[in-house]
């Protein structure tokens, strides 16, 4: 049977992500399995069950995840031992180590600045400078495209916001007009779109459908960026 979180999840993430002792998973597997790692592995199975048929070009990955151990190398003294943190992203895989291709995205970060919560969202993430480039021109061009799909009905229901403002550079970037209408656009580092969701939404049964729901808006803007970045 299909399992879904519970409001009991976050705070045994955060729990976990102050402990330092490497054994203390040892003694809350149950709670684990049944708050966070069960509830996780089902989610990005149905993910993957419900999408992969209309994105046969995106990885949806469903093995190895939902671990919140921290591998040997990265546990330290003294210092947490769990992450109080998760995430499923998909997108299509790249074939550079350098660079990342717009992707899908659903995360329990709560205690992640400037996020601090349960996040879905889709688009570029870090560009690589040659992307950020791309990214630059395809804008300053014409950003029609953009417009388009930000002020769309079936869009708007699922994400009130266009790009993010995360992070943004501190002038415009050299070689553009101050005065274009989509600078602030233009002095964008990343291209997201993004929404917290939640506690209702998070531990609703119906996480899944909504979650499909907005993968399905979101490819829209991933595939106007990668008709950009190819």
């Amino acid at each position: 049977m299909t399992s879904h979180f519970s409001n009991e999840t976050i705070p045994f993430l955060t729990e976990a992500g102050q402990k330092t002792d490497p054994h203390w998973l040892d003694a809350h597997a149950d709670d684990y399995d049944k708050l966070v790692k069960k509830p996780f592995i089902d989610l990005a199975v149905g993910l993957k069950a419900e999408l992969q048929p209309l994105l046969p070009d995106y990885h949806f990955p469903t093995q190895g995840i939902g671990r919140i151990k921290k591998t040997a190398n990265k546990i330290v003294d003294g210092m947490p031992c769990y992450k109080d943190w998760l995430s499923i992203s998909a997108s299509i895989p790249s074939a550079s180590r350098f660079e990342r291709n717009p992707h899908l995205f659903f995360g329990i970060l709560p205690n992640i600045q400037p996020y601090m919560g349960v996040v879905v969202a889709g688009g570029l993430f870090m560009p690589s400078s040659p992307q950020l480039k791309k990214m630059r021109m395809a804008i300053a061009d014409d950003a029609s495209a953009f417009h388009a799909l930000f002020s769309d009905a079936a869009f708007k229901i699922r994400f009130k916001t266009n790009f993010s403002r995360d992070q943004v550079a501190a002038r415009v970037p050299r070689g553009y007009d101050a005065s274009h209408p989509d600078v602030d656009w233009l002095m964008l580092k990343s291209f997201l779109v993004k929404k917290n969701i939640s506690a209702a939404q998070f531990t609703s049964p119906k996480l899944l459908v909504s979650l499909v729901e907005d993968f399905s808006q979101l490819v829209r803007l991933n595939r106007l960026i990668e008709t950009v970045l190819n």
